[in-house]
């Protein structure tokens, strides 16, 4: 029988795609209805950073797009023993207690709980779970940064990254994280997972 695919230069072996380079850059559709991958998907995130530390992250802001203050974190001020994040209204939305565990509340997002619960280890101590909103999701070390993915059916969808920079850190969320309210969830656990104190 006559196979159309077999002539001219269409692959029909097996392992067709060894007849192409690994590093090529995947192109779009000519008609221009297909999705196709990019090579710097992180383009659709939005950059936060915990900045102006005093002297640590501990006391510091986080700062988003055009340079607004979206969070202020504050420790042992006014209360000992007490992290706070205040909004823009200086309304507070995250208080952390410094048990041992941690004991943390996100306003209208988390109730009140051990950060053990919230953000548990795995038994093998490769990457911790989270859940929010009735969604579980899963931050994972990923080279020089920890990446937050939806857990579920099919490849795990980015969420968000932390990454360390000089003085500061780097939080980039999607803009759906945004959209369904929970970029303080993201802020307060960068915030856990980069404090330097021990949370488990």
């Amino acid at each position: 029988m006559f196979n159309p695919y077999g002539m001219g230069d269409w692959p029909t072996t097996p392992h067709a795609n060894t007849t192409f380079p690994a590093n090529t850059t995947p192109q779009p559709s000519i008609f221009g209805a297909l999705p196709y991958p990019t090579q710097n998907s992180l383009s659709m995130f939005i950059s936060f950073r915990f900045t102006s530390f005093s002297p640590t992250i501990l006391n510091s802001t986080v700062v988003g797009p055009q340079a607004r203050t979206y969070f202020r974190i504050s420790t042992d001020v006014p209360k000992p023993g007490f992290t706070v994040f205040s909004d823009a209204k200086n309304e507070p939305v995250v208080i952390i207690e410094w048990l041992t565990p941690p004991v943390l509340e996100i306003r209208d997002t988390v109730s009140k709980q051990k950060s053990t619960q919230w953000l548990p280890l795995s038994a093998e101590k490769r990457y911790r779970t989270m859940t929010a909103k009735g969604t579980t999701y899963v931050w994972a070390p990923d080279g020089e940064s920890l990446c937050l993915y939806a857990s579920g059916l099919g490849a795990p969808q980015i969420c968000a990254r932390v990454t360390r920079e000089d003085g500061a850190v780097l939080l980039e969320v999607t803009a759906e994280i945004i959209r369904i309210g929970l970029l303080d969830v993201c802020v307060a656990a960068a915030f856990l997972l980069q404090c330097g104190r021990t949370i488990d």
